[in-house]
């Protein structure tokens, strides 16, 4: 297929090597001067030009997605692929939705950790039932803002807060995998959100928030720009015993009554999920019926603001 990718920061040279490893012809949409082998545009009008395409793949800053959805819809695409999170407010983001259901056009948000390996291993396990009931989930994310990214982080959007960026919005997925592993809804019951670093930036740093699901499940998060180094880790407390994972050893512990306990180390190579979800997403295009996941999208940005507010 033809592919239109707009933005080139760290996700858009992802998805660039990947969508050609995957075959696809791409044009990139992008303002950057030092991009060297890439079949580029510097302004729309050249950009949907080179049209048309069979599929936008929208990456660039998080304030500018709405935007670039609407001059998407001009190019008439078969379906559009946006990075989460699909707007800065849940009001946007279902105006957008609202636009691309009456257009007929597929619109489907990047939620990435649905194609990573120990969270479809815990996935499995919860469906199965082999925990029992689930009682409470600690969800954990964090990394040092400052040597996330290759670019200075002052100059990223994750830095502003009018540009989309906190760790509310730039950490979305912490927000979404509990509820897609419960299969159920949260809402937030109280939380903190506040700059706490030295961090020259005019987002928030910091959120702990509680949350319960609509079954009864206790979730409690954790999101920071500041640790050193990065992790990411679950745990979850149930009937029948309790789970850890971390990113830090790659071990998923399972014990179980009767003291039986397994580890299994589930190495990863991360790059694989998202090569995976393309896949997924295209094998979703070809079929040629209509497919979308914003109530999904918009559900998440309606926590974030229920969280803002208990803060």
């Amino acid at each position: 297929m033809k592919i239109g990718l707009i933005g080139y920061g760290s996700i858009g040279e992802r998805h660039h090597r990947n969508l050609t490893l995957l075959k696809h012809e791409i044009v990139v949409l992008t303002k950057r001067r030092d991009v060297k082998g890439v079949d580029a545009e510097s302004n729309w009008r050249a950009f949907a030009a080179r049209g048309p395409y069979d599929v936008p793949v929208v990456a660039n800053e998080t304030f500018k997605h709405v935007p670039t959805l609407s001059a998407c819809l001009t190019l008439k695409p078969r379906a559009v692929f946006v990075e989460k999170p699909l707007s800065q407010s849940a009001q946007t983001a279902a105006v957008i939705a609202r636009a691309y259901k009456r257009a007929g056009v597929s619109l489907w948000v990047g939620y990435n950790l649905h194609f990573f390996l120990p969270l479809l291993r815990i996935k499995k396990m919860l469906t199965s039932k082999k925990l029992g009931k689930i009682y409470a989930m600690r969800v954990s994310v964090g990394q040092d803002l400052r040597t996330w990214r290759v670019r200075d982080y002052r100059k990223g959007y994750a830095s502003s807060k009018k540009a989309g960026g906190g760790v509310l919005l730039d950490l979305i997925h912490d927000i979404n995998y509990p509820a897609w592993l419960l299969d159920e809804p949260l809402h937030a019951k109280a939380a903190i959100v506040k700059k706490i670093s030295r961090l020259e930036i005019s987002s928030e740093d910091f959120a702990e928030s509680l949350l319960i699901s609509k079954s009864g499940v206790i979730v409690s998060l954790h999101q920071d720009y500041v640790r050193i180094p990065v992790r990411r880790s679950l745990e979850i407390i149930a009937e029948k015993g309790s789970l850890m994972w971390n990113s830090e050893t790659d071990e998923l512990t399972t014990s179980m009554g009767g003291g039986k306990q397994k580890t299994e180390h589930l190495p990863v190579d991360r790059n694989l999920m998202y090569v995976d979800e393309m896949r997924a997403f295209f094998t979703r295009v070809q079929s040629k019926k209509m497919f979308s996941n914003t109530d999904e999208a918009v559900r998440d940005l309606v926590e974030i603001e229920r969280i803002r507010r208990c803060s």
